[in-house]
């Protein structure tokens, strides 16, 4: 009942409205939980309220992060207090709230909305997300087809969209030095977005071309094989509620380099499973360069980061989403 607008984008449909509510008047929902602000999610509240249901939400996204996305012609004091007052007037009589990390729980006391929080994190599915060592190595060897080396020395990757947000310049003046140090090391860049042909331009010239890789959008289970293959997962994203991906990346044993901001501080909790690195493209160097040219580090982490995820999997996401499912029922 939505219409795509972009691969990242939908809009849901207005005249399907009617039918969503009757079939939720068939299901005949205990307690209804929304996950977004918009048109789908202030039906479901309106829907809630006039039955008495109780409300819990999901708050997913750091909108003053977004601001130039989101209000890109208001200045940005005035779109600040825009967001906060909205974000106020959408939470403001749910019963409760779930924040998929402690800095987004923080963030949403701190615009004032006094409700009950619980911390959970949305999860990653563990039955896709793990080692794949063989279809690893078919992996680098396909790469190699069309990319000359990469099936030898290092494979750095990078999943997410190639826009703004993701601070991809701090990842692309970081691996000028990382490529200078560590010539054999290789980087692979999974995700779509208009900052692509900017980072490539850059790269060329930097004279790096031949050392990066571009693969566009690729199916969930064939990104457990990339991360799989991949030595180090690179991140520099600031503005990560939950950071799946740093956990998608862990889950399949590969140590992290990320910024320690929000979600991706929050999951590394003290270089566990990886390394955190001010936002700075030296120290995110410094770290990435740390785990090359120390084989028995780089396995400790790896090691480290396996074992660490396991707090972020959709099996214990679900255990803890039970038990308040289960108290608002009355029956805990």
């Amino acid at each position: 009942m939505s219409n795509k607008v972009s691969d990242e984008d939908r809009l849901a449909i207005p005249w399907y409205g009617p039918e969503a509510l009757r079939k939720l008047d068939e299901f005949n929902p205990d307690v209804v939980h929304i996950q977004t602000e918009f048109t789908i999610g202030a039906m479901g509240r309106r829907y809630s309220r006039r039955r008495g249901i109780p409300v819990l939400s999901t708050c997913h996204t750091h909108y003053e992060m977004y601001i130039k996305e989101y209000l890109p012609l208001l200045p940005e004091v005035l779109a600040r207090k825009t967001i906060r007052g909205w974000l106020r007037s959408v939470y403001a009589h749910d019963d409760l709230i779930i924040a998929p990390s402690r800095n987004i729980r923080d963030v949403m006391r701190g615009y004032g909305i006094d409700r009950e929080y619980v911390v959970i994190s949305n999860g990653v599915d563990e039955r896709i997300f793990h080692p794949y060592p063989l279809e690893a190595r078919e992996f680098r060897k396909k790469l190699a087809e069309g990319h000359a080396g990469f099936d030898e020395g290092r494979l750095l990757v990078y999943v997410g969209r190639l826009r703004q947000e993701k601070n991809l310049d701090l990842l692309a003046d970081a691996m000028v030095r990382v490529f200078r140090e560590e010539p054999d090391t290789h980087l692979l860049m999974v995700g779509e977005g208009s900052r692509k042909a900017e980072l490539e331009d850059f790269f060329r010239h930097h004279g790096l071309e031949d050392k990066v890789a571009w693969s566009g959008y690729m199916p969930r289970a064939q990104l457990a094989i990339v991360y799989s293959a991949a030595d180090i997962f690179v991140f520099p994203s600031k503005t990560e509620n939950n950071s799946l991906v740093t956990i998608e990346a862990m889950l399949c044993g590969t140590p992290v380099v990320g910024v320690n901001r929000m979600g991706t501080a929050e999951i590394l909790e003290g270089d566990l499973g990886g390394f955190l690195a001010e936002d700075d493209a030296e120290d995110f160097a410094d770290k990435i360069l740390s785990l090359l040219r120390d084989p028995t580090l780089l396995a400790a982490k790896s090691a480290e980061a396996l074992q660490h995820s396991q707090h972020w999997t959709i099996g214990n996401s679900c255990d803890q989403m039970e038990r308040i499912y289960e108290r608002l029922f009355g029956i805990a």
